[in-house]
């Protein structure tokens, strides 16, 4: 059989089949011409030989197993436990790459001493993008269970100015139906000033600070940051219904890195109570933001989840020319170093 006739026999190229004849595996004859003429032995052999590399077997142990000198059967076990590892690798690179994209994360070096870290959180301080960001981007499933949040405190205050009103009507079918007209309309009037002031009927009750940046977000993206700004109760009012009717994008600014003129990190010692009489001191950054067509942003104390504010810092550091740090606190979170722990350290 010639080298041409094996090629289309076995489905493998004539490099491949020179390899395997340098390797030893097969030794075919020469005939009169000088051209390779394999026997049926050496057709045999190749046909065993691609069937153990279709399995991921090296060439080193074909060659063992067809010299009898490897059981097929342990061959296959141990080749089987690299592969679950090799499984297994491949599936925190796809992990990874898929953090990445969802991020939506700049080219980095240091992207690489980065960790995957996420925790889990009371409802009211769940991250709601996958981007890296200062504060959460109001979405629509955020959206509307903020509205759910304020329908009770809606009810409340609307069923009490609704009393009032009824005081001035007689009982009869006409007035009553004005009634529960008023009443609706009371409750919409209600949650849209409440929307507009971002009120949390929860505050009450369970006396967290939920959301009190008035719904404002810098996401930190592969070109630029996106960021939605608070400029008012009525803009906070379209904005949120910009946000359940997919017209956000309206609402937000969005500016290249190379646009940013500036950010700061003002860092803060603030006292916080948590329903206690007892008042916690926390080390805290507020961001201010200038850039160079003349808009700035300040945020106020803006929380970061996961691993965000080491990306964050590692963003600066990179991508923003001017970075106004006075306390050097970029060092903290690059490092994931928690702001109290990182300044004990320094005034020690």
């Amino acid at each position: 059989m010639k080298t041409h006739e094996l090629e289309k026999e076995l489905g493998i190229s004539k490099h491949t089949i020179f390899y395997y004849e340098k390797e030893g595996i097969v030794t075919p004859q020469r005939d009169e011409n000088g051209y390779r003429s394999y026997s049926q032995d050496d057709l045999q052999k190749l046909i065993m030989v691609k069937f153990l590399r279709n399995l991921n077997i090296s060439i080193d142990d074909v060659k063992a197993i067809l010299n009898n000198e490897l059981d097929f059967k342990e061959c296959l076990e141990i080749n089987q436990i690299h592969l679950e590892k090799q499984i297994k690798s491949l599936e925190e690179v796809q992990e990874n790459i898929e953090m990445y994209v969802r991020k939506d994360l700049p080219m980095l070096p240091a992207l690489q001493q980065i960790q995957r870290e996420a925790k889990n959180y009371k409802l009211g301080y769940q991250k709601t993008t996958d981007t890296v960001s200062l504060g959460r981007r109001l979405t629509k499933k955020l959206a509307l269970r903020k509205f759910l949040y304020k329908i009770p405190a809606a009810i409340t205050q609307s069923f009490i100015m609704w009393i009032c009103a009824a005081s001035f009507f007689d009982e009869n079918l006409e007035k009553t139906t004005a009634l529960i007209i008023i009443f609706v309309l009371l409750m919409i009037l209600f949650i849209n000033i409440f929307v507009a002031t971002e009120f949390q009927f929860s505050q009450i009750w369970l006396k967290m600070p939920l959301d009190q940046t008035m719904n404002q977000s810098v996401e930190f993206l592969s070109d630029g940051i996106r960021y939605y700004q608070f400029h008012g109760y009525l803009n906070n009012l379209k904005y949120y219904y910009g946000v359940l009717f997919n017209k956000a994008e309206k609402y937000m600014q969005s500016y290249k890195y190379e646009d940013i003129q500036s950010v700061e990190l003002i860092l803060n010692h603030r006292y916080e109570s948590y329903g206690t009489p007892i008042a916690r001191d926390w080390y805290v950054l507020d961001y201010r933001f200038e850039f160079k067509d003349g808009n700035h942003f300040y945020f106020y104390w803006p929380f970061t989840i996961d691993d965000d504010a080491r990306f964050i810092g590692m963003i600066l550091d990179e991508k923003v020319e001017n970075v106004i740090d006075k306390d050097h606190v970029i060092e903290a979170l690059k490092n994931g170093i928690h702001l109290n722990d990182y300044m004990k350290k320094t005034e020690d």
